[in-house]
């Protein structure tokens, strides 16, 4: 549905968090295909090179398997090279990439909504739901604080809300009081 470049970029989104930004100045030296391993150490913002966006966005990431082949089937760069770039080797435009590839999709999916920040939270979500802590998450998504990961970069998820529950009930009451109190009491009418 997505073209290369949007398409890993997307991969590269919703696998590891990293920002817009991040992710367009991401260089082939900062992907440690050996420890398995993503420095951020710059970040691109309307096409000029600077830090990233905070001290502690200043990281170092796990690579998915799936991404690490993803990056490597793109295999388009030198050692120093951006990962993603123009025919001229200059840095992507993110909001053209928006507008002509992710959103386009996004509306075929039914996901109007869908955006590179959507990408970040989806997978601040996802992190959480698969039991990542909120310190983890936090120091994947590269903030400074912890209260910035939780109230907007988390959404509850009912399946997950419930399974939970569920499994904290079971703890709690070992599994066999219900049956005990059921037990001879009178069917349901």
């Amino acid at each position: 549905m997505l073209d290369d470049p949007a398409r890993t970029m997307f991969l590269v989104g919703i696998l590891t968090g990293m920002r817009i930004g991040e992710i367009l100045g991401l260089r082939w030296q900062d992907v440690d295909f050996a420890s398995g391993r993503i420095h951020i150490r710059q970040a691109c913002y309307r096409g000029q090179m600077d830090t990233p966006k905070t001290q502690a966005s200043r990281r170092i990431i796990p690579l998915p398997r799936q991404l690490a082949e993803a990056l490597l089937r793109s295999g388009q760069g030198e050692d120093d090279g951006l990962i993603f770039h123009s025919s001229r080797g200059t840095p992507l435009g993110d909001t053209n990439l928006l507008h002509r590839q992710l959103k386009p999709a996004g509306i075929r999916l039914g996901m109007p909504w869908l955006s590179w920040h959507a990408l970040r939270r989806t997978h601040a979500t996802l992190f959480q739901a698969v039991g990542g802590t909120l310190r983890e998450a936090q120091a994947q998504l590269g903030h400074s604080r912890m209260a910035t990961t939780l109230e907007i970069y988390t959404v509850p998820l009912a399946e997950a809300q419930r399974r939970t529950v569920q499994t904290l009930a079971d703890l709690a009451t070992n599994g066999d009081e219900l049956a005990r109190f059921l037990d001879g009491a009178p069917p349901a009418a």
